[in-house]
């Protein structure tokens, strides 16, 4: 529960929500870790496992470190540094429908990704933010 009382403020309830997403996507790395690898750039193809692997790992952690207060810079910077370095993958996929086609993504939904990503950084950066001192 909240840190002042019994309510959830819209902090805690974006690092629940961010918690989920990025627990169940690190999951999801594991479950389906041939689909991921094949995201990775053509240009670290040699390093497709370990950084799918990474990532993985970076949600997970992440994720749950977003339901621990004392977590939160943990969660904060975690998370970042998955979100923003991928940002580039994201707009150079932009540039090969026929690939993400064949791997079952509309290629609208690429371009969605980018913005969306971007949100999901700023939303991460904005619940993780140190609690506000109360007089």
């Amino acid at each position: 529960m909240s840190e002042q009382g019994s309510q959830l403020d819209s902090t805690q309830k974006a690092r629940i929500a961010l918690g989920i997403a990025f627990t169940g996507a690190g999951v999801a790395h594991v479950v389906k870790h041939e689909w991921f690898e094949q995201l990775v750039p053509d240009g670290l193809a040699q390093w497709r496992k370990p950084i799918s692997a990474a990532t993985a790992v970076l949600q997970f952690v992440g994720g749950i470190a977003m339901f621990i207060p004392r977590a939160r810079l943990l969660a904060r910077w975690v998370n970042l540094t998955m979100l923003v370095p991928t940002l580039p993958a994201a707009v150079a996929q932009t540039r090969k429908p026929e690939q993400m086609r064949a791997l079952g993504v509309n290629p609208k939904l690429v371009l969605a990704r980018i913005p969306a990503q971007m949100a999901v950084a700023t939303l991460t950066w904005w619940a993780t933010r140190p609690p506000v001192e109360q007089s």
